[in-house]
């Protein structure tokens, strides 16, 4: 066990020369914290056993970040899982990138000319799970059928035809399980350490048993943008929050952006998980109650000066997420801040 919490350690400092954070105890069990200039989180690495070790992301951070994940060797096959939030993967070097969905599951093969690089957004709340297998070092001593199992099915997997990269179908079993971890992870004695494997190895096997279901239906190519793009996007985000008032039409965004409309959608649905229309809608829902939450201007004052044309519209679709009228909003923000003044005074 000490060996194991060693080689853990180890990990830990290599990436917090990433993350300058630290790396410190938590219940007796070391953590690396994030250095608070880049955000808030925490990373635990345990090894499982020789050539298999798990990793788990807590993160939110303040700007987006870019995670080159070390390469053991040629042979090196990392399983993931987000358990919370987005992430986003990409190889080293390679303009491809990935989305890596809430609750889905992905095996990424790792060899001299791909080695993976994850990209979590900013202020986004990721809670991301990783099993890192170094075949070589694994299958020197298998012992349980699930590792022999593993072993066949990654060694028979055709990277030159199939990729370097598979994105699985969602798995709420697998979701369940890792949510188990938080009971374990805190494994300083024999007993509690082997439940923490236990459950890791039961993660393995409902991951081996996913991707083996997947190539036996055959793979489903995965979502994918360019970096540029995703740039691009980005900076289209950024126009929307700062001006959600202007005349934000697909036509015209594509034409500011040089992204065709079909690629706009895409990458908004990538992203954001909403359409570009979808997307600009919330935008101005969410400036519309900061204005009438916090300024004297009437409902109809707000609805045109964040690029409604329509009150009757507006009024149907900010009931629908906010649970009331604008007009009942706004009297409920002012008697609670008539109150705030009273208890002031």
């Amino acid at each position: 066990m000490k060996k194991r919490r060693r080689n853990a350690l180890q990990e830990l400092y290599l990436l917090n020369e990433k993350f300058k954070g630290e790396v410190t105890n938590d219940k007796g069990v070391p953590v690396l914290v994030v250095d608070p200039s880049i955000g808030s989180g925490q990373i635990n690495v345990v090894n499982l056993e020789k050539g298999l070790t798990a990793m788990e992301f807590d993160l939110s951070l303040k700007k987006d970040f870019e995670l080159l994940m070390d390469k053991k060797n040629d042979e090196t096959v990392y399983l993931f899982y987000c358990l919370k939030g987005n992430c986003f993967h990409k190889f080293s070097g390679h303009e491809i990138v990935t989305k890596l969905e809430e609750l889905q599951t992905a095996v990424v093969f790792n060899d001299n000319e791909h080695t993976t690089k994850l990209i979590f957004n900013r202020e986004e709340h990721v809670v991301f799970n990783c099993l890192r297998v170094d075949i070589k070092e694994y299958q020197k001593d298998i012992e349980a059928s699930d590792s022999e199992t593993l072993v066949s099915l990654l060694k028979s997997y055709d990277k030159e035809i199939m990729g370097h990269l598979h994105v699985g179908k969602f798995n709420l079993e697998i979701g369940e399980l890792i949510k188990k971890l938080d009971e374990a992870k805190y494994a300083n004695s024999i007993a509690s350490l082997s439940y923490f494997n236990g459950v890791c190895h039961m993660i393995l096997a409902k991951q081996i048993e996913q991707f083996k279901k997947d190539l036996e239906k055959g793979l489903k190519p995965a979502t994918t943008l360019l970096k540029k793009e995703l740039e691009m996007i980005s900076e289209v985000t950024d126009y929307i929050n700062n001006y959600p008032e202007a005349e934000h039409s697909i036509n015209n965004i594509s034409e500011k952006s040089g992204l065709s409309p079909s690629k706009l959608q895409l990458g908004f649905k990538f992203m954001h998980d909403a359409t570009l229309g979808e997307y600009i809608r919330l935008v101005r829902l969410r400036k519309a109650e900061e204005l009438i939450r916090t300024t004297d201007l009437n409902i109809s004052q707000v609805v045109y000066s964040i690029g409604f044309t329509s009150r009757s519209y507006f009024c149907k679709i900010f009931k629908k997420k906010y649970n009331c009228s604008p007009k009942t909003y706004k009297k409920n923000a002012n008697r609670i801040q008539l109150e705030k003044e009273k208890k002031a005074a």
